[in-house]
């Protein structure tokens, strides 16, 4: 999985980018989504919600243009 990850990243021109990022932008998906930290928690694997918050669920600072380009940049790499 991490050959994989480290393939594509590096395909996509970003080679920074790590797990973590992308365990970030899971988070962020399902906050949007208006999940609560519990079950944010909980799909990520984390015992304690308040980490959860702290780490993963600290994103909401950024603009919704933002979004709009992150979401134009990602399309269909699912």
């Amino acid at each position: 999985m991490r050959r994989e990850i480290r393939d594509r990243r590096d395909t996509l021109g970003y080679p920074e980018l790590s797990t973590h990022s992308f365990r970030k932008t899971v988070a962020t998906i399902l906050d949007n989504e208006g999940l609560s930290a519990t079950e944010i928690a909980d799909y990520l694997g984390h015992e304690n919600p308040s980490m959860t918050q702290d780490v993963y669920m600290n994103t909401i600072k950024g603009s919704k243009r933002a979004s709009e380009v992150m979401e134009q940049r990602l399309e269909g790499l699912i």
